[in-house]
């Protein structure tokens, strides 16, 4: 599985990484994982340096989907940075940051690992 995580107890931050090909099943597996451990509504930091997506503009209206689902009614889930290098990666996560704009509108994707925790410790 591309995606592994962590808890980080004293930062209140779901540290993740993902590496390799990235597609719809691990992005589902992962999005599962965190909420039935309950670490969905934890702020999350995604350091996807290392990985490249092979995903469609389908499969980011999934994706907006299978949150939506996985989130009680009136819930908010914990704001999520996601870090990336390729443009490609960049464009198809803004996608999903479009898409999911009213379902999810804690999520941003940078270039920059330092400036997503910044973004993520302004939230607090």
């Amino acid at each position: 599985m591309p995606f592994t995580y962590a808890f980080d107890p004293e930062a209140r931050l779901v540290r993740t990484t993902a590496r390799g090909v990235i597609r719809f099943d691990d992005l589902a597996s992962h999005v599962q994982a965190l909420a039935a451990a309950g670490l969905a509504r934890i702020p999350q930091l995604i350091d996807a340096r290392q990985a490249q997506h092979e995903l469609s503009s389908s499969d980011m209206r999934r994706l907006v989907g299978l949150v939506a689902t996985l989130r009680t009614p009136g819930e908010h889930k914990g704001r999520t940075a996601l870090v990336v290098t390729r443009a490609a990666d960049y464009g198809m996560a803004r996608m999903y940051g479009t898409l999911a704009e009213e379902s999810d509108p804690g999520f941003a994707v940078f270039h920059d690992l330092a400036e997503a925790e910044a973004w993520l410790r302004a939230s607090d």
